[in-house]
């Protein structure tokens, strides 16, 4: 089959030119073709947002403005106070004690000499025992009560003094463990024989006195 060749155009047409814009517009071959433009369109009325409503729990006026800084404060040592002195230890727990203290018989004889001249046997009986009570000082010793002849206790000397609490613990621990005896008891070894060496110092002094 003998192939077909391509025709050879001569000659110009304006019709038929590269120039495409400006022929088709001087000739309008698409002129109909060319919409119109359409009248402009109003834009919608613009709206205005409306301003956000201020949050209670977080838009506070607090948490709004910014928090000025507190100036800082000057440290002022304080001027150190003087310690006071320091109270003294308290000393050993001491018991209300009762002392007794009877007047032997031969002790007797000289307070009825005394009162003789004018002395009363009981002032000179109270007198002695005040200075056996304020020389007394209890012993963690026991002693029994001393044999001697003795006028009737009524007759005697009767006194109460604070004693250290431990050295009557103690005392009655070793001595009287099933409790029967008072701690005047425990301590009348102890006392009676200070007041009878007191009595004998007061009766020779006012015997002497009275010669």
């Amino acid at each position: 089959m003998a192939r077909k060749q391509r025709p050879n155009i001569k000659g110009f047409n304006p019709e038929y030119t590269t120039n495409f814009g400006t022929t088709r517009e001087s000739t309008g071959t698409f002129a109909a073709e060319i919409p119109k433009p359409s009248a402009p369109v109003e834009p919608a009325a613009k709206q205005t947002p409306a301003p956000a409503k201020p949050d209670p729990e977080t838009d506070t006026p607090s948490a709004s403005k910014p928090k000025a800084d507190k100036p800082a404060r000057p440290r002022v040592e304080k001027d150190r106070e003087p310690q006071a002195p320091r109270a003294p230890k308290p000393a050993a727990e001491k018991r209300e004690t009762r002392l007794d203290a009877a007047v032997k018989v031969d002790q007797g004889k000289k307070l009825d000499a005394l009162e003789g001249q004018g002395i009363a046997a009981r002032d000179v009986i109270v007198l002695a025992g005040r200075r056996a009570t304020a020389r007394f000082e209890l012993k963690a010793k026991y002693i029994e009560k001393p044999e001697a002849d003795r006028l009737p206790m009524r007759e005697g000397y009767h006194t109460t003094k604070r004693l250290p609490a431990n050295i009557l613990d103690d005392l009655r621990e070793k001595h009287d463990p099933l409790r029967l005896q008072s701690d005047s008891a425990m301590v009348r070894g102890q006392f009676e024989p200070v007041f009878w060496t007191c009595l004998d110092e007061v009766i020779e002094e006012l015997r002497q006195k009275k010669d």
